[in-house]
């Protein structure tokens, strides 16, 4: 389901430094999309629009799991430079995780712009 919440979050740059993972620094081991494509998955102009952000673990395990767990929180803040993340002791979700817990953000590891900003000549 899209509400304005998660419109607020397509076209981000994506966190794609390439080899660690933004939370943690480990090995990053996969792209995580910052909003869920869902099981049906989306179109290939949607997909561009998805930030990724660049985790280790699977989608089970590392932050990954944790993102996927729902302990793991990522969002867009101006005010603090761009991604920040906030992990939770229990599962919660993204909105509330935000609302709540705002001034316990920290920013991600050295986010860089994905090409696509480049490529298409957008910013956020």
């Amino acid at each position: 389901m899209r509400g304005a919440y998660r419109d607020g979050l397509l076209d981000r740059p994506s966190v794609a430094d390439g080899c660690r993972c933004a939370v943690c620094g480990r090995p990053a081991t996969n792209r995580h999309h910052v909003i869920q494509k869902g099981m049906g998955g989306v179109s290939a102009a949607m997909e561009r629009r998805i930030p990724k952000v660049l985790l280790c673990g699977s989608g089970t395990t590392g932050c990954h799991g944790a993102a996927h767990g729902r302990l793991l929180h990522l969002q867009w803040c101006d005010g603090m430079g761009g991604w920040v993340w906030w992990r939770s002791d229990v599962p919660m979700d993204d909105e509330l995780a935000w609302r709540l817990h705002r001034g316990e953000y920290r920013p991600l590891r050295g986010w860089v712009e994905a090409r696509r900003w480049k490529t298409y000549g957008r910013r956020p």
